[in-house]
């Protein structure tokens, strides 16, 4: 009867560790989910804006630090002039059209960390290149994650 006893709390005690495990794993996928969606969205719509705009503004922008702060030149969609800046507030990566702040562009519960911007211009184009590292931090088990991203601007091509 002893060794049923022990047999079934042994049982128990893997059953448990097993369900601890699988748990932390689901956890640790959820937060690694949360920063890519939220590097996938942000990243994009960078990439978009860069790849779109004519011209960067570079006494509106901050490169090279962080966190970075960058203002394209582009068109609206009527083709008038207006301006794209995107920057770090709080943490968050925001963006205002126009001058009109649209908000941030990821979730509260990440995080950029460092944010830089750099300048590439070369006898034919200009280019941005993006270094981002975002942090998922809600809770004691903090997920950082670095990205980098180049984009030419396809108006500044001569």
């Amino acid at each position: 009867m002893i060794i049923y006893i022990a047999f079934f709390a042994i049982l128990s005690t893997l059953a448990v560790n097993a369900t601890i495990i699988v748990m932390k794993s689901f956890y640790t996928l959820r937060v690694n989910q949360s920063i890519n969606q939220s590097a996938t969205t942000a990243l994009e719509r960078l990439s978009r804006e860069i790849r779109n705009a004519y011209d960067f503004d570079a006494t509106q922008s901050t490169f090279g630090t962080s966190p970075g702060r960058l203002t394209l030149n582009t068109k609206d969609t009527g083709g008038a002039n207006t301006t794209m800046e995107f920057y770090v507030v709080g943490n968050q990566l925001g963006l205002k059209e126009g001058g009109v702040d649209r908000g941030a562009l990821v979730t509260k519960s990440v995080t950029f960390t460092n944010l830089v911007f750099r300048s590439i211009t070369t006898a034919n184009s200009k280019a941005i290149k993006i270094e981002a590292t975002i942090r998922d931090s809600r809770s004691a088990t903090t997920q950082t994650v670095k990205f980098y991203d180049t984009i030419v601007l396809r108006g500044s091509a001569h």
